[in-house]
């Protein structure tokens, strides 16, 4: 096991109405400012609700662009898209000579100044080759894509954009130094790299992101118009493919894509359809167990049971929006309504990683509990869903290596998968005490150790593990938290993440839940600045090493009437530090002859033992003998599990000091943004365990700096803690 997985335990009681969905509105749901949950994995760059041409909006969604650029495959030519991904074949009772001409159908839009204007003359023009769709002109409202397009008849009734139900957005530029993607050389990628052009990928970006999010697809399209061309576009977990440029006035490829798509199948279109909407009766039953407003869309699916041949059959809220790139495991979970046993227990699925070696979730934990491995929550049903037809599989992986697809980053396969376990923990930033958060750190030590004694925290999160006897690494991606990464993983690209780097992870854990939570004595430009020192690095930096060295703004005395919690910060950062620590040759050299006349006087009669004590302080204070000793235990559990216990077990724990959420300072240089990655389902007081596992580290731009909005809730992971 080579990463820290998420801690949950059994919560004290079913969810209360302190924990219920939010209800369906218009449009995707994005996170209020004064709501936190775990920090926000460093890859997602969007803080902000997708509106456009503030400063800020600019450069959250440019970075969105620039987080998603290594992920587009193309140009697809776009006979091969409407073939491969909507054939004619597979759509019945398609009769092709009803798809009339399309030439010159699209001529009064392009005769208009600019792009605002274009919107209905579009909707005329396109209305003719899709009657079953309806086409809705949405730029004048918060959430901005230009055109949304519904089932007919599923239009929001007020006009406004609902990427809930949303089939397909259409976004248009009427200045080609804005369009996302180039005509490449073959050498270069398809993705423009005009910073015009990098906003226009984020946007699409994310639109594509709050569709996916806010729906149960397997995959979704897009259309991007800049003037007289047009590229329609595939998005799924792995990426997104991109059709070559398409000369709609005077070519039929558009309008052929709008028709097939109007008569195609839900699958063929990317619905998820093994799920459903739960019939009136389950839903209502489902939201008074999970104490969520009657508003609430409730929907159903099933999960093959691990005990028997039977499944289990699930009521679970619709999905909220989280503001993530679209590739990825975008992991959902939420408390469920087991219909048969008419309990409460949790949900979740991810789109896990598809690759040799590499366990689902479920298969993980019927290994780990196979081995009566202890602290691990109980599976009760999983599967892989298999795709009804073959469109629904992740596709972008798969094109990545044809002969037209310009140069990206390593694509990973994909499939999506579903489990369920027997309980629902409590989140870790609802602790009732500082103790009880140490507590429940050093418990999930203790079950990192077993997993690696018997422990009151629950290890869960088993989708991105990896066994120990497989060697070397198996994604071309780095996994863990970026914000709770090693010092070391965070400076070496290529590094093997090995048990030492998880243990350091538990520090950072610590730290940050502290100076989030805990009332403190620091001044709040000094709170910014270590909390931007430890979490704000950037992929190859050796800051957050240089911080652990130094350990500046890092006070003697840091939080309020809890000399303890200080203390255990204190001593893990020292213990971790010496990992970094550099030694200088002629530091060795002094240490090695001291040494060496030390074990000398050892055996010398008689032994001056005053001076011997008084040498071994001076020695053993060395920093090359605290480098030394300290290396030999970094892996080592018991060793950070002693320090958590020296600490637990002195006096001065408040006894009840719960959870404060801690103020920033909001500095255009810090771009620090506070949001949950979850909106939680239930609230603040069951837990809700999302994605965020993954760091792209090989897409980070150090050449370019415009747009980073990289923020302390650039996290993903979610820890939960013992009532």
């Amino acid at each position: 096991m080579n990463i820290v997985p998420d801690l949950a335990v059994p919560a004290k009681c079913t969810p209360t109405a302190e924990t219920a969905a939010l209800p369906i509105a218009e449009g995707p749901y994005l996170v209020p400012d004064d709501v936190i949950n775990t920090p926000i994995k460093r890859e997602s760059s969007t803080m902000l609700p997708f509106t456009t041409l503030t400063r800020c909006r600019h450069e959250t969604i440019q970075a969105m662009g620039k987080e998603m650029k290594g992920y587009f495959v193309g140009p697809m030519p776009v006979e091969d898209f409407l073939q491969e991904f909507l054939p004619t074949c597979q759509i019945p009772d398609y009769d092709p000579s009803s798809l009339t001409s399309a030439v010159g159908a699209f001529s009064d839009m392009l005769s208009v100044r600019n792009e605002e204007h274009a919107y209905i003359p579009f909707i005329n023009a396109i209305k003719p080759f899709a009657p079953q769709l309806s086409f809705v002109d949405t730029h004048i409202f918060n959430i901005k894509p230009d055109i949304c397009v519904y089932p007919d008849g599923c239009a929001p009734s007020s006009h406004n954009c609902n990427v809930s139900t949303t089939e397909i957005i259409v976004k248009f530029k009427w200045s080609y130094s804005h369009d996302a993607f180039c005509n490449p050389s073959g050498v270069d990628s398809i993705v423009s790299k005009m910073n015009r052009g990098m906003d226009t990928l984020g946007q699409i970006t994310s639109y594509a992101a709050a569709q996916l999010g806010t729906q149960f697809r397997t995959h979704t399209f897009s259309l991007l118009i800049v003037h007289d061309h047009a590229r329609i576009i595939r998005w799924d977990r792995e990426g997104a493919i991109v059709t070559s440029t398409i000369d709609y006035n005077n070519e039929p490829y558009l309008a052929d894509f709008f028709h097939r798509y109007a008569q195609a199948s839900p699958e063929m279109c990317g619905v998820d359809t093994s799920v459903t909407l739960a019939g009136d009766e389950e839903a209502d039953l489902a939201r008074s167990q999970l104490n969520i407003p009657s508003t609430t869309r409730m929907f159903k699916l099933d999960i093959p049971s691990v005990e028997g041949p039977g499944s289990l059959t699930l009521i679970i809220p619709q999905p909220l929006t989280r503001s993530y790139s679209p590739v990825g495991c975008w992991t959902r979970a939420c408390p469920a309504f087991d219909l048969l046993n008419k309990k409460v227990i949790m949900f979740k699925d991810s789109w896990q990683v598809s690759l040799p070696n590499v366990l689902s979730e479920g298969e993980t934990y019927k290994l780990l509990h196979s081995h009566n491995v202890s602290n691990i929550t109980n599976c009760i049903a999983y599967h892989d869903i298999p795709p009804s037809i073959a469109q629904q599989s992740t596709q972008t992986a798969k094109f990545g290596c044809t002969k037209w697809a310009t140069p990206h980053l390593p694509l990973t396969p994909h499939i999506l998968h579903r489990l369920a376990l027997n309980i629902v923990g409590e989140k870790l930033t609802d602790f009732e005490s500082s103790r009880q958060l140490i507590l429940a750190v050093r418990d999930a030590l203790i079950a990192h150790k077993e997993a690696f004694e018997l422990a009151k925290g629950y290890l869960i999160d088993w989708d991105l593990a990896k066994l120990i006897n497989i060697q070397g690494p198996q994604q071309t991606t780095r996994t863990g938290t970026w914000q709770f990464m090693s010092a070391y993983l965070i400076e070496h690209k290529y590094a093997i993440h090995s048990v030492k780097d998880d243990l350091e992870s538990s520090f950072y854990v610590v730290l940050w839940m502290a100076l989030m939570y805990k009332e403190t004595y620091m001044d709040i430009i000094c709170w910014t600045s270590l909390a931007t020192q430890v979490f704000e690095t950037n992929p190859g930096s050796s800051s957050k090493a240089d911080w652990l060295i130094r350990r500046s703004n890092l006070l003697n005395i840091m939080f309020v009437d809890c000399k303890p919690l200080d203390g255990l910060i204190h001593a893990l950062a020292e213990f971790f530090s010496h990992r970094y620590t550099q030694i200088t040759d002629h530091q060795q050299m002094i240490f090695d002859k001291f040494r060496l006349a030390y074990e000398k006087a050892m055996r010398e009669v008689p032994i001056t033992q005053d001076l011997l004590i008084a040498a071994h302080g001076i020695m053993t204070d060395s920093p090359v003998y605290k480098k030394e000793m300290d290396m030999k235990v970094l892996d080592s559990h018991d060793t950070v599990i002693d320090i958590f216990n020296k600490q637990l077990d002195l006096s001065g724990w408040p006894v009840k000091d719960a959870t404060v959420l801690q103020k920033l300072k909001h500095e255009e240089k810090y771009k620090l943004g506070l949001f949950t990655k979850s909106q939680s389902l239930l609230g603040s007081g069951v837990e809700v365990t999302l994605s965020g596992k993954r760091c792209r580290l090989d897409n980070a731009d150090a050449d370019d700096g415009d747009g980073d909005c990289s923020s302390l809730t650039g996290l993903g992971g979610a820890l939960t803690s013992l009532p």
